[in-house]
């Protein structure tokens, strides 16, 4: 898997995990990327950006808790 995962998210009904960005204290999702390899996205108030790899042993969660400052 590249370092840098793919951005690019264009397929329809895509999958994504539920993302609460504490330190801007809002809700945003990140979606499954096009290669698939990783759920992307950025906090919708600063932007910051995230990937969250996918991987065997991860886990079934999808909701998760995020510090983007």
């Amino acid at each position: 898997m590249p370092t840098n995962p793919s951005f690019k998210t264009t397929q329809k009904n895509k999958k994504f995990l539920g993302v609460r960005f504490a330190s801007c204290n809002c809700y945003g999702r990140l979606y499954l990327n096009d290669d698939g390899g990783a759920y992307v996205g950025r906090c919708p108030k600063c932007y910051t950006s995230f990937a969250v790899r996918v991987g065997a042993g991860g886990t079934s969660s999808r909701m998760f808790v995020a510090n983007c400052r």
